[in-house]
């Protein structure tokens, strides 16, 4: 690698099934601009993927992190985190040279780790576990979609939620503080006032959607409502299933490494991060349970900087430094 040059920017994208986060930093690692959408934010746009993988999603979050470029033309943007872009993402008055950097979803959260072999566990809007041996021998399993798999993901808790709620009415065991938020919230994505779950279900939701949901579902879980409570631990046993067949089939039992949190629901939500933990340490004990700090794209960043020219000899340790500075005068 070579000295930093000025002129040269890198952009990194986290595009989940719920939002897109994108950060921009410099060739020396640091902190240029940020934008992220989400299915939230009225310039999301929804697909088969999810809201946070469409383009208008995309596009957004793209435009508010390179904001702080323009009118600014810069010699070289490495793009971290995809093959490629669409023509119309990104705004070619800042540069004609762009040099792609695709990652994988389970190096990321490596990445952050500082880890060259362990697991990923991912509990996002969608779900899967990775594992790689210290020998280079890899499994994933699940990433299956909603319909398929995606045991233990935010879409998986976001539909029991709406299950409860179903029910909350048929007798007081199944009584839950969740009526009334989740009602609120399928009624608010749609714009329609007094519509019920039935109705809402057969307009077949984007994934999005019924996945942010798990948030009302942890908030609730932290208040004390035993339905939520127990919505999160069932959705940390499935991930716990695909936890042990990734353990079992790398010969990982007894392996010294780390098991690494990916997602917001495992980053997130205490409640199901220390159930899912507590049981896998009852399946690989020696395995290190690890909740990374910083934000997603900065692991994608770090994971595609191997390959990048032009940027410094110490660019991972200032983007680390960065955004440690950056969380500290934010909170």
């Amino acid at each position: 690698m070579t000295d930093p040059s000025p002129p040269i920017y890198v952009l990194g994208l986290d595009s989940g099934g719920t939002k897109t986060d994108c950060l921009v930093v410099d060739a020396s690692g640091a902190i240029v601009g940020q934008g992220s959408c989400s299915v939230h934010d009225a310039a999301s746009g929804r697909g088969a993927e999810g809201a946070g993988r469409s383009l208008e999603t995309l596009r957004e979050a793209v435009r508010r992190a390179t904001e702080p470029l323009l009118p600014m033309r810069v010699d070289t943007l490495h793009i971290a985190g995809r093959a490629s872009l669409p023509d119309d993402i990104l705004d070619r008055r800042l540069t004609e040279n762009l040099v792609y950097h695709p990652v994988r979803e389970c190096e990321g959260p490596m990445a952050l780790a500082n880890a060259s072999a362990g697991v990923v566990a991912l509990a996002g809007t969608g779900a899967f576990v990775y594992g790689r041996t210290s020998d280079g021998r890899e499994l994933c399993l699940d990433a299956l979609g909603p319909l398929l798999g995606d045991s233990g993901s935010a879409f998986d808790i976001g539909l029991r939620a709406i299950r409860a709620v179903a029910r909350a009415h048929w007798h007081p065991r199944h009584a839950t503080t969740l009526v009334e938020p989740v009602q609120r919230a399928c009624q608010q994505f749609h714009r329609k006032e007094g519509m019920g779950l039935v109705e809402y279900m057969l307009e077949c939701p984007d994934r999005s959607e019924v996945a942010s949901l798990a948030r009302i579902v942890d908030a609730h879980a932290s208040s004390g409502d035993g339905i939520a409570r127990r919505i999160l631990e069932e959705a940390a046993d499935g991930l716990l299933e695909t936890f042990r067949d990734v353990v079992a089939g790398l010969d990982m039992v007894d392996a010294d490494l780390p098991c690494i949190a990916a997602g917001s629901v495992a980053r997130k939500s205490r409640i199901y991060w220390e159930r899912f933990s507590d049981r896998a340490a009852r399946i690989a004990p020696r395995l290190r349970m690890i909740v990374p700090t910083p934000p997603e794209v900065v692991g994608v960043i770090l994971a595609a900087s191997r390959t990048m020219d032009g940027i410094a000899a110490d660019f991972a340790l200032r983007l680390r430094y960065e955004y440690d500075k950056d969380k500290d005068q934010h909170g």
